[in-house]
């Protein structure tokens, strides 16, 4: 089953919940699709260096 979670705050891709799986991230209540996540998880680290 997929469910219309929400857009990613980022590039507004859907989001959707898929056989009970998010299909994205939810940091701090703001969805993100997979491939923003990633994108900011490395902004932040390169930031931290």
């Amino acid at each position: 089953m997929k469910v219309y979670i929400g857009t990613c705050v980022t590039c507004n891709k859907e989001i959707y919940c898929k056989d009970g799986f998010l299909d994205g991230v939810n940091e701090r209540g703001r969805l993100y699709c997979f491939t923003c996540s990633e994108e900011r998880q490395q902004e932040t680290e390169h930031n931290k260096n």
